[in-house]
């Protein structure tokens, strides 16, 4: 098997075992993943379908399924802009605030203690390595834009 191939396959399989890790959390809350990446996206402020989408690489179509799903359960609300009526804001709820103090998913110190056992010489050198592999592919992306 090329390094490539390795390369490809661990990979897929660190993306999976993340999915599943943060998925079986989000669970116990009744939550979803593609849920959480939209809550936490607007936890610091109200944002649009359209700049939520880009930020979480979603169709719009797709998040604004998840958005119905949230409002429906009231954790987000649509507000109009009152300046410029087409512009639908999406804001959380004092549900969201609730939920944010018990699900770990929203933690940063959930996402730190998968690392734990990691020294601080590893986790450099995986973020280095992380880093120069997304920059690596992103200019092989580009090239073909």
């Amino acid at each position: 098997m090329s390094k490539a191939t390795v390369l490809r396959e661990l990979m897929k399989k660190l993306n999976k075992s993340f999915e599943l890790a943060v998925t079986r959390e989000l669970a116990e809350y009744g939550i979803t993943l593609p849920q959480l990446l939209v809550l936490r996206r607007i936890t610091n402020g109200p944002q649009t379908i359209g700049d939520i989408s880009k930020a979480i690489n979603l169709s719009y179509s797709t998040v604004s399924g998840i958005i119905d799903r949230l409002e429906r359960e009231k954790w987000v609300k649509r507000v109009k802009d009152m300046k410029d009526r087409r512009v639908v804001w999406i804001q959380t709820t004092e549900k969201v605030e609730e939920i944010r103090k018990q699900v770990p998913a929203f933690q940063e110190s959930y996402y730190a203690s998968m690392f734990e056992e990691l020294t601080e010489e590893e986790m450099d050198q995986i973020i280095q390595s992380l880093e120069l592999l997304t920059k690596t592919i992103d200019k092989k992306v580009g090239e073909k834009s």
